[in-house]
């Protein structure tokens, strides 16, 4: 089945069943998308409205914070930083187009509730530092308009999605390869059409002094993301059944390798990423060639910080539980995903859009 342009400039070259496409629609209203933070089995919007309490917490302020607008979420957890006056730390990104809640940690308090352009912040008691990944997931209820039936998936191909790249080109990932390639100049270039000013950079640290080692990592962060997409890709192609030199995850969470049982994991390439026989090693070692890279590019040893060291993640992704509500011209789906998962992932395996963007899916 052919994807859209879009999906094959982001690595996502195919789907895991024939379903037909669904003209259904997402977004029409910020409403029809809302993400909801899940911490100790506790939903942020139930702690927001005091409907929950996540008990006894330890040494740091706990806040939720309650977006309303349409904000990018640097921005905003920039500005939350800049009025709390110390450092934020946060799970995860949410998506800049929806109702979203979720659980921020700081060290220091002024009020109860803060109230900044397009969302409010409300103190909810103490708990340990938020940090990325140390959520358990998020609930998502999102309204489909335009189709009268969907048939739900449980489980769905783990990409990364289109948040993760940017809406047009240049994407996020193309700027992190030429980082990781060391290409300065055509980095640069790229950062100038998102916006940024970074006029004069004649080196990677110039360039973290001009727009901050962050998002230097978030764009590196991004190209990863692209590679995965590409391995995933081929794997669907080749099939998801475990044979030699897979790494999979047990039930009790030990990662391993076949012949033990388990659900199939791939990398995230980096600079510590191996793969020691089997398919998954010829096709790693094939994409780093395809893509002019080596391991030891994702290490930056001028700025640490930035560094990309490879992880794992699951192919395929469990989607538990799924609700669905029919309406005269629509669907709402109600489900959880597990932290780092994309609710838009399994929106596309579900819907297949054939125009993404004018689908409401960026």
């Amino acid at each position: 089945m052919r994807v859209p342009q879009i999906d094959r400039e982001l690595g996502m070259l195919t789907y895991m069943n024939e379903s037909k496409p669904l003209r259904g629609r997402l977004r029409e209203k910020l409403s029809d998308f809302i993400v909801d933070e899940v911490l100790s089995g506790r939903r942020a919007s139930r702690v927001f409205l005091g409907i929950e309490k996540l008990g006894v917490g330890g040494p740091f302020h706990l806040l939720v914070l309650f977006k309303y607008r349409k904000v990018d979420e640097r921005e905003l957890i920039s500005m939350v930083s800049r009025k709390l006056g110390g450092k934020v730390g946060f799970a995860g990104m949410k998506d800049a187009r929806s109702l979203s809640f979720q659980f921020l940690s700081t060290t220091k308090i002024r009020e109860r509730e803060l109230r900044i352009p397009g969302a409010v912040l409300r103190y909810v008691g103490r708990w340990d530092w938020v940090s990325l990944g140390s959520n358990e997931g998020n609930h998502f209820t999102v309204v489909v308009r335009g189709v009268k039936g969907i048939g739900p998936m449980d489980r769905f191909p783990n990409f990364f999605s289109y948040q993760r790249f940017g809406v047009r080109r240049p994407y996020n990932h193309e700027i992190g390869r030429a980082l990781v390639l060391r290409e300065i100049e055509e980095a640069s270039c790229m950062i100038a059409k998102q916006g940024y000013r970074v006029e004069g950079a004649r080196s990677l640290k110039q360039l973290s002094e001009l727009i901050g080692s962050d998002l230097m990592r978030f764009y590196v962060h991004s190209y990863q993301s692209y590679l995965f997409n590409l391995l995933l890709s081929r794997r669907l192609e080749r099939g998801l059944s475990l044979e030699k030199g897979d790494f999979v995850i047990k039930g009790n969470g030990e990662i391993s390798t076949y012949p033990e049982e388990g659900e199939l994991l791939l990398p995230v390439p980096g600079a510590f990423t191996r793969a020691k026989e089997g398919w998954l090693s010829g096709e790693l070692n094939a994409l780093m060639r395809e893509e002019g890279v080596a391991r030891e590019m994702f290490l930056f040893r001028e700025l640490p910080e930035v560094s990309a060291l490879g992880d794992l993640r699951r192919a395929v992704c469990e989607v538990k539980p799924v609700r669905v509500m029919e309406g005269t011209d629509f669907v709402t789906l109600s489900f959880s995903l597990e932290s780092g998962s994309y609710a838009t992932s399994y929106l596309r395996e579900l819907i297949k859009p054939e125009d993404p963007l004018g689908q409401g899916f960026l």
